[in-house]
C-alpha cells in the first residue's frame, strides 16, 4: 500500500530532492523558463550535462511537477554509492529503492500503476532479472518488456562520479502523452512541442486563433490549454483528420473550438481577421512530399499574410527547411522572422530535425 500522501507531501516540501526533466532537445531554454515560472524559488536548475536533460533540485510538493506542459517526462533521481547494480539487491539499498517507488506511487490513485519496466544496459543480465523479480514480489506490479506504468532507468552518473543512479518517472506515462489524445494520426505533433509553439505566440484571451491544416488538433488544443482565446478555429481539407480532431477536442473539454473543412491555401474568410496562426506543416516524409510542399507552402504563406492582422504572429514547424526559409525570405515585405528554434524529434531510432519559426505580420 502506498504511504500516506499527506505525509509524503509534508516531507517533500521541506526537503530538497533531485530530479531530471526530460525535454525535446532544443527546448531546454523554453522548459527552463516554464520551471522557473511554475515553481519559482523552489527549483534550482543545475548545469546541463546532456542535451534534452535538465537536472534540477526541487523543494516542494512533487505533484506540482506533473503539471509541466513543455517537457516530455520528469524523473526523481536517486544516487547509490555502489560499485555495480548487484548491490541494489542488498537490504539497505533495496529498501531505499522500495521507499522511493512508494513515494512516486503515492502521488497518484491506487490503481494508477499496474506494470513496471527497468531500462538499463544489460536488461536481461542475471542481476537485473533478479532485481525485477524482487521488485515484482515487493510492489505487486507486473514486469513488462514494453512501456511500463512505472519506469525505472539505471545508469552511471552523467558527471562521471563513481556509483549508480536510479531514475524513477514520477508519472504513469510521459507528461507529453496527453489524456485528451484519444485519436492519433500519423505524423501528429508532439504535445510538448505544440505547447511551446503556443507559448511563443504570447497567448492572450482576446486572440483570434486559426490552426491551418489542423490534423488531429494538437496545436489548437494546446493553445487553449495555455490561455483562453476569443475565437479558435481549426481547418483541414481531410474529413478523416477533422473527425479525429473532433474526438480530441471533445476529450479536451475545449468546447469553444470550431472545426472547418477549408483549404489552408484558399480560405473562405475576410482579410485581416486573425491575430495568431499556428501550423504543423507537412514535413514531406510521413505526411506529404517535398514536391507537394513546393506547391503547398507558397499558397499557405500567401494566404496567411492575407488573413493575419498587422502585428499578428504565425508559429509554424517544418523539416522542409530550405524551402520554407527561402519562401519566408521572399516574403520579407509581409513577414518579419522573429524566432527560429531548431529541435530534435525522436523518430524510428534516430531523429528528425525540424525547426519552429515565429513570424510577425508587418503592419
Amino acid at each position: 500500500m502506498p504511504p500516506n500522501r499527506n505525509k509524503q507531501q509534508q516531507e517533500a516540501m521541506t526537503t530538497s530532492a533531485s530530479f531530471e526533466v526530460e525535454v525535446i532537445p532544443g527546448l531546454e531554454g523554453i522548459s527552463q523558463q516554464e520551471l522557473q515560472r511554475a515553481l519559482g524559488r523552489r527549483v534550482v536548475v543545475e548545469p546541463i550535462l546532456h542535451e534534452g536533460l535538465l537536472p534540477i533540485r526541487y523543494t516542494g510538493d512533487p505533484a506540482a511537477l506533473l503539471d509541466l506542459a513543455t517537457v516530455l517526462a520528469v524523473y526523481e533521481r536517486h544516487y547509490y554509492a555502489i560499485p555495480r547494480p548487484k548491490a541494489l539487491l542488498g537490504q539497505a539499498a533495496f529498501d531505499q529503492l522500495l521507499g522511493a517507488i512508494a513515494a512516486v506511487r503515492a502521488l497518484h490513485p491506487r490503481d494508477a500503476f499496474q506494470t513496471f519496466r527497468i531500462s538499463a544496459a544489460g536488461e536481461e543480465s542475471s542481476v537485473l532479472v533478479r532485481l525485477r523479480e524482487q521488485l515484482a514480489a515487493n510492489t505487486g506490479l507486473e514486469y513488462t518488456a514494453e512501456e511500463g506504468d512505472l519506469l525505472l532507468r539505471m545508469r552511471r552518473p552523467l558527471d562521471r562520479v563513481e556509483g549508480w543512479e536510479v531514475l524513477i518517472r514520477v508519472s504513469p506515462r510521459p507528461l507529453s502523452a496527453r489524456s485528451w489524445r484519444v485519436c492519433n494520426l500519423a505524423g501528429a505533433l508532439n504535445a510538448s512541442v505544440a505547447h511551446t509553439m503556443a507559448l511563443l505566440t504570447q497567448p492572450n484571451p482576446d486572440d483570434v486563433v486559426l490552426n491551418l491544416a489542423c490534423g488531429s488538433a494538437t496545436l489548437l488544443i494546446e493553445r487553449l490549454l495555455a490561455a483562453p482565446a476569443r475565437i479558435a478555429v481549426g481547418c483541414d481539407r481531410d474529413r478523416q483528420a477533422l473527425a479525429c480532431a473532433q474526438e480530441n477536442v471533445a476529450a479536451s473539454g475545449a468546447d469553444s473550438i470550431r472545426l472547418e473543412q477549408w483549404d489552408a491555401g484558399a480560405l473562405p474568410t475576410p482579410d485581416a481577421w486573425v491575430d495568431v496562426l499556428l501550423a504543423d506543416l507537412p514535413f514531406g516524409q510521413l505526411v506529404g512530399s517535398h514536391e507537394a510542399n513546393k506547391v503547398l507552402y507558397p499558397r499557405v504563406l500567401r494566404e496567411a499574410a492575407r488573413v493575419t492582422v498587422g502585428g499578428g504572429l504565425f508559429a509554424a514547424i517544418t523539416q522542409d527547411i530550405r524551402l520554407w526559409e527561402r519562401l519566408v525570405a521572399d516574403s520579407a515585405a509581409d513577414w518579419t522572422l522573429r524566432t527560429t528554434l531548431p529541435i530534435k524529434l525522436p523518430f524510428k531510432g534516430g531523429h528528425l530535425r525540424p525547426r519552429i519559426y515565429l513570424l510577425e505580420r508587418k503592419g
